[in-house]
């Protein structure tokens, strides 16, 4: 069984994301129309985009707690595309941290640098 990761908000500054199910959805869709953004179900937004290039990006948003995952299967560059674009449209100035599942050593991911800063904060 494989790990997967998680991006949230700093919540030691500055508390959870405050944007709705419907803004994630509308900021998905937006940016890559044929995606697939489920029904909130079980407090779980599932995302599918084919973000360009032959990348297929499968993660989720947890209502609940706020927070997006997607599994450590190849190259993350699609999934964190995809919540990049999401927190730049909704969250812009709010810090950002990332964790392993099985090791929640926060880290942080830099957003106000643009999408190459963020990819580039993330393990390869």
């Amino acid at each position: 069984m494989g790990s997967s990761f998680n991006i949230s908000a700093d919540r030691e500054h500055v508390g959870p994301w405050t944007f709705t199910a419907e803004q994630v959805q509308e900021s998905i869709l937006r940016h890559w129309p044929q995606a697939t953004v489920s029904g909130a179900f079980e407090n779980f937004l599932e995302i599918v985009a084919d973000v360009g290039a032959a990348r297929s990006a499968e993660l989720s948003y947890n209502l609940r707690h706020a927070v997006f995952s997607f599994e450590d299967r190849g190259s993350p560059v699609a999934p964190l595309t995809v919540i990049h674009q999401v927190l730049h449209d909704l969250a812009p100035t709010v810090p950002v941290v990332w964790w392993i599942d099985y090791d929640v050593d926060l880290q942080p991911l830099d957003l106000t640098g643009g999408l190459d800063a963020f990819i580039a904060g993330f393990p390869a």
